[in-house]
């Protein structure tokens, strides 16, 4: 630091930085809040209804080469 500031000019410095470190930490927790609720949310509410989708379109699969009627996949180039 300058030999020249005063000691109120340090004391000013030092609350400017403490709020610019709090608006930062302000800023930085609520990205991180709404990364946990949409993380939760897609946990929670989609990911049963990706697995139940893959479940009934598996299920539907094996029902279908089990009794033989498999449709075979046709190129149309």
């Amino acid at each position: 630091m300058s030999e020249n500031e005063t000691r109120l000019e340090r004391i000013v410095k030092w609350i400017v930085v403490v709020i610019a470190a709090v608006f930062a930490l302000k800023i930085v927790f609520s990205v991180f809040a709404i990364a946990w609720v949409v993380g939760g949310f897609l946990v929670a509410k989609v990911l049963p209804l990706v697995l139940l989708v893959w479940l009934v379109l598996k299920l539907v699969e094996w029902w279908r080469t089990r009794n033989g009627t498999v449709v075979p996949d046709t190129d149309n180039s």
